[in-house]
């Protein structure tokens, strides 16, 4: 039997479709995490989307034309250290890796928070006030702990990898024009292309 192939019942935990568990906050609970990088010019991936049903890419058509602008839906890998409710390390140090997908809201104050304290250098402490809609307040931490040693920075880099690919594919779904069309009523139908979906806190939800 190759060594590739395991033998096993349904007790095993690891199989889920190749999904991962999307980092989100929870109200009365506060994180510690870090944006995972290779280059720090390079944290985040995104794209200009719109919302009917579904997130999916901007075509510049009628999508905008029924739906309005389209906006920002970005993404990246975080680590979430094991803490206490108030954000506190707890002991034995461990950490689990997440993709997180985010609006144009929460990016700007990851970067107004970066404008003072590099969050390729420091953690950051995520409190959420409205968890259906993903509102967060961000703290800077004093250090980065996953790049102060060599040893565990490698390792958790390498976890990210795969994170990463599906952060990239988890932005939103990239739909042919006749999809969209078709999605939007405007195939074959007298809908009014003037029609706007009001989208507001709806593209607040990841």
């Amino acid at each position: 039997m190759s060594d590739q192939i395991e033998v096993f019942g349904f007790e095993k935990e690891e199989i889920k479709d190749g999904m991962y568990e999307k980092y989100k906050g929870k109200k009365g609970q506060t994180d510690r995490i870090a944006i995972i990088y290779t280059d720090p010019k390079a944290m985040f991936a995104g794209s200009q989307i719109h919302y009917k049903d579904k997130f999916f890419l901007c075509k510049k058509g009628k999508c905008c034309e029924v739906l309005g602008p389209p906006k920002w839906r970005m993404g990246s890998v975080v680590i979430k250290y094991y803490t206490d409710k108030l954000g506190n390390l707890k002991k034995p140090f461990a950490y689990e890796l997440y993709p997180w997908i985010f609006s144009e809201r929460t990016f700007l104050k990851l970067k107004n928070t970066n404008s003072e304290f590099s969050l390729a250098s420091h953690d950051i402490k995520v409190s959420c006030t409205n968890e259906e809609f993903q509102h967060l307040d961000i703290t800077p931490c004093n250090e980065s702990i996953w790049t102060a040693k060599e040893v565990l920075k490698k390792t958790i880099l390498e976890g990210a990898r795969s994170i990463w690919d599906f952060v990239k594919k988890s932005i939103a779904t990239n739909m042919s024009i006749e999809d969209i069309n078709e999605l939007l009523g405007i195939v074959g139908t007298t809908t009014d292309p003037t029609q706007t979906l009001d989208l507001g806190d709806v593209l607040e939800q990841v």
